[in-house]
């Protein structure tokens, strides 16, 4: 159910210390939330936020050496102990960083150097100027076949060697403007013999770099207290600065807190000497009041599917969290439905499961639980990995619904029952409707639009499977439309709302034809997926396996092209799983999904901030 909200006008004074004191304590608390009036802007948010990106970079540095704790003698500063401690130690380790990568660079390009002399030989940049001074100019060249047809027949050009298929080339000449139209070798600055010390010297500093980086991280804790500190800070300037002033004197803000935690905040206002205003929403307000959903367990399962698709039901809507969680369940079973599938599909969760030592994870259990749905309507069907040689083991046969077979099932019978399940889907959301307006004749209209989907249910058996339809089906249709008519807009002139709803009547029931029609799509999806895999096993296999290699491919197809299907069907239930319960259903029941998503402000690691 969405629980029931109070909307709330806090006061405190505007003084700097005390608001951040103050909001801190709100934050602890945890049951507002909070609606800006305006975007928060300060000078000092931006501050903080940039010390919060300096720490993270800091944290992240030290926690590559998570694996190689220093072993001691620590001979650094000890910066828990010193004011302003955990700046001086994040700028010691972004300066730290910042050096080793220097030396690496340096250590890199010296070790490059160093392979140019054994690649040419011990010549220097300092021999070439020596020579520049004597008139003899020098350039070194690497070219490939091409580029060396292009300079035959020059003079003062020595061939000396091959470096990789190119061939190294030095044009010897008086001229200092004689070169070759292509890109110069660069000559390493230093001798060899200095360049090996510079070598070794780098090497060495690097090392002290890591172990100096190795102690820093002992104090990662000091860096990580910081950086929650700072959090904190961001969190809290954040509302501070999204309020309003009275005067400079007093700031306030607006929020709603569910109207269980009342108590509890009016008892931590009384504490702190907070002022406050608790109050109904107006009708003005509705759209800005968060949507609070309180579930089933087993309903909250669904979670994951509509945190990723940003669904969020209007504060005045329903919640359609059980309903959704059932169909989208069976949906699953249904698009995807083989057996074999559902097993992998379980095994993977399993495994990635067991990886993380089967920690309580929301999304552990809707994919258990959308595994075994796929399993049961495999089971039901006769669909294992697409192979009708399997679900003809005597054992599986028995298990298996003639009529629902995925091989020689009657495929009309299939059809009506999608139709069957849609207007049951569509029914369930006008009824829901009806139970919010018990005490209203909208109710009656409600029942009015039942009726409207079992007449289009009947039709659409009709038209599309060549059904015969009953001879009560007129009179579906019939008394539907009086209810709807009569009782959908009771709070205004009878006869304006009567002639509002039969003008609205005829679209509603063309869109409510084509919603029962879509539910086609769990058959059609539902034999593409057990077409595809029986295509893939015939192309594996075939008439038999007679080769040692035509096994080693059936196998490659099998792996590959069932992998394929199953990426294609879990897109499937997203793609229309997900549509089913999001569209047609849900505009049956009214929901438009056009709520914001109750988020108190609410501090990090509570614990740890004492007032």
């Amino acid at each position: 159910m969405i629980t029931k909200m109070k909307k709330i006008i806090l006061f405190m004074s505007n003084s700097a210390v005390e608001v951040d004191a103050e909001l801190t304590l709100l934050g602890q608390l945890g049951v507002m939330h909070v609606a800006p009036f305006q975007p928060a802007k300060d000078e000092s948010i931006e501050r903080v936020d940039a010390r919060i990106k300096q720490l993270e970079k800091a944290i992240s540095i030290l926690n590559r050496y998570d694996i190689e704790p220093f072993p001691g003698p620590f001979e650094t500063t000890d910066f828990s102990t010193i004011e302003r401690g955990e700046i001086e130690l994040m700028e010691k380790v972004l300066y730290t960083e910042n050096n080793r990568i220097q030396l690496e660079d340096k250590k890199e390009q010296e070790n490059l150097d160093l392979e140019w002399y054994r690649k040419w030989g011990n010549i220097s940049a300092e021999d070439i100027t020596d020579l520049d001074k004597n008139g003899v100019f020098i350039k070194l060249y690497l070219l490939n076949n091409r580029e060396l047809k292009s300079i035959q027949g020059r003079e003062n050009i020595q061939f000396i060697g091959k470096l990789d298929n190119l061939t190294q080339v030095v044009l010897i000449s008086e001229d200092v403007n004689n070169k070759i139209d292509f890109q110069e070798v660069r000559v390493p600055p230093m001798q060899l013999d200095e360049l090996e010390l510079s070598l070794t010297k780098t090497i060495e500093e690097h090392i002290n770099i890591i172990k100096d980086l190795q102690q820093l991280h002992a104090q990662k804790s000091v860096l990580q207290d910081a950086l929650d500190e700072r959090i904190r800070r961001l969190d809290v300037r954040n509302i501070q600065y999204g309020g309003m002033t009275i005067d400079n004197q007093v700031r306030y803000w607006k929020g709603f807190i569910p109207d269980d935690a009342v108590h509890k905040f009016e008892k931590a206002a009384k504490k702190y000497s907070w002022g406050y205003i608790i109050d109904d929403p107006a009708p003005e307000e509705i759209d800005d009041v968060p949507t609070l959903i309180r579930t089933s367990r087993w309903a909250e399962r669904i979670r994951p599917v509509l945190n990723f698709m940003g669904l969020v039901p209007g504060y005045k809507e329903l919640d359609v969290s059980k309903v959704f969680m059932i169909f989208f369940t069976f949906f699953t079973g249904i698009l995807v439905g083989d057996a074999g599938y559902g097993f992998v599909f379980l095994l993977i969760t399993f495994l990635i499961h067991y990886k993380q030592k089967f920690v309580m994870k929301i999304e552990f259990k809707l994919m258990y639980t959308l595994s075994v749905s796929i399993i049961f309507w495999g089971v039901l069907t006769g669909t294992y990995f697409g192979a009708e040689s399997i679900a003809e083991i005597p054992f599986l046969s028995n298990l298996r619904i003639r009529e629902l077979s995925s091989f020689g099932g009657d495929s009309i019978f299939i059809q009506k029952f999608m139709f069957l399940i849609g207007a049951i889907h569509l029914s369930i959301g006008h009824l829901q409707i009806a139970w919010r307006y018990i005490n209203s004749v909208k109710a009656i209209a409600q029942l009015g639009w039942v009726a409207i989907i079992w007449g289009l249910y009947l039709i659409v058996n009709q038209m599309v499977l060549g059904v015969s339809a009953p001879e009560f089906m007129i009179w579906l249709f019939i008394g539907g439309t009086l209810l709807i008519t009569l009782f959908s807009n009771p709070g205004t002139n009878f006869i304006k709302g009567v002639i509002l709803s039969i003008a609205n009547l005829p679209l509603s029931i063309i869109n409510g034809f084509s919603d029962v029609i879509s539910y086609i799509r769990l058959y059609a999806v539902g034999l593409s997926t057990v077409l595809m895999a029986a295509s893939f096993n015939k192309m594996a296999i075939g008439d038999g396996i007679s080769t040692i290699a035509s096994g080693f491919g059936a196998v490659i197809i099998l792996i590959l092209g069932h992998s394929l299907n199953m990426i294609l069907a879990a897109m499937a239930v997203l793609v229309h799983g997900v549509r089913l319960n999001m569209l047609e259903y849900a505009g049956h029941a009214a929901v438009e999904f056009s709520g914001n998503e109750y988020t108190p402000f609410k501090l990090k690691n509570n614990k740890k901030f004492k007032i």
